[in-house]
């Protein structure tokens, strides 16, 4: 379980790192625009989970993702309501109230699924969710950006069953 939860560790982190370094505008975060990292950026890191490649399959990329996902810190609840063919999400976030969400999606790239979540809401003004589907351990994880502060967080989501 220790080696596992280190591999998900240094998965977050590398994605963290590659998602920091697309917030970048001129070698800052800018606090009062959207983060602009793309899952498709996020997505170019070198797959360190040892986690089976996965099938670009939008049916089993929905049974994979719908449901409702628990971050491990907290109340915070992400939802994925519907998985779309043209790469969109329907998603609710909650803390534990209702946030508005803006946008989801999702895409596959070297066998690896990803997703990102933007919320706009009172004190969630384009906070990112940029999260790797580990199917091995049923788990979200990756990167949360929370605008406010223009903070980076490593995060981890577990399905609620």
């Amino acid at each position: 379980m220790i080696n596992r939860l280190k591999i998900i560790s240094i998965a977050s982190i590398a994605v963290l790192i590659i998602t920091a370094g697309c917030l970048r505008n001129n070698g800052s975060a800018d606090k009062d625009k959207p983060a602009t990292t793309t899952v498709a950026d996020t997505a170019k890191a070198p797959s360190v989970t040892g986690q089976a490649p996965l099938a670009s399959d939008e049916g089993k990329i929905e049974s994979r993702l719908k449901g409702r996902w628990q971050r491990s810190d907290g109340n915070y609840l992400l939802q994925v309501f519907d998985v779309a063919a043209d790469s969109t999400l329907k998603t609710g976030y909650y803390n534990p109230n209702p946030v508005n969400v803006e946008s989801g999606e999702w895409t596959v790239q070297d066998g690896r699924l990803f997703i990102r979540v933007i919320l706009r809401d009172v004190n969630y003004p384009g906070s990112t969710y940029v999260l790797e589907y580990l199917p091995g351990d049923e788990i979200l994880a990756g990167n949360y950006f929370q605008a406010v502060d223009g903070v980076n967080y490593e995060v981890m989501f577990s399905r609620v069953k």
